[in-house]
């Protein structure tokens, strides 16, 4: 059996990289889950659990043929904590900004939705007719 030294680095790199994103799928779900109140923060942590473990067991079977030794998951955790430590800091602020536009922007539409229900009803009063196939 001969070690392949560049498909271990390969690997440990890629595992990395799947601890930098599962830091930021984490800070994706962190403002959801302050704001939600206890039974959208379980939600959350369920989602962010099912999803770091079925992103782990995709990488142990396509990485190191379906060996997920403990290299990898201490490459795993290192590129997390970093991100945490590091990126985490910048990329927050930014994420619960996106959040507040998407509400502000959802809730401009929902509080107007049906003004604009009424108008597409007085603009298009026959448009039923004209689809409607008749007997």
């Amino acid at each position: 059996m001969e070690i392949r030294v560049g498909e271990q680095a390969l690997a440990l790199a890629l595992a990395f990289g799947l601890g930098l994103g599962t830091g930021l799928m984490y800070d994706m779900l962190r403002p959801l889950r302050r704001r939600g109140g206890k039974p959208l923060a379980a939600v959350t942590d369920a989602v962010f659990a099912l999803a770091s473990a079925f992103c782990l067991f995709l990488f142990a079977m396509q990485a190191d043929n379906g060996r997920l030794g403990t290299w990898e998951l201490a490459a795993a955790l290192l590129g997390f904590l970093l991100y945490m430590h590091a990126l985490s800091p910048v990329m927050l602020p930014v994420l619960e900004s996106l959040y507040q536009l998407t509400g502000k922007c959802l809730g401009f539409w929902g509080n107007n939705l049906k003004k604009i229900q009424d108008l597409l009803k007085r603009l298009f009063p026959k448009v039923k007719e004209c689809i409607k196939i008749k007997k």
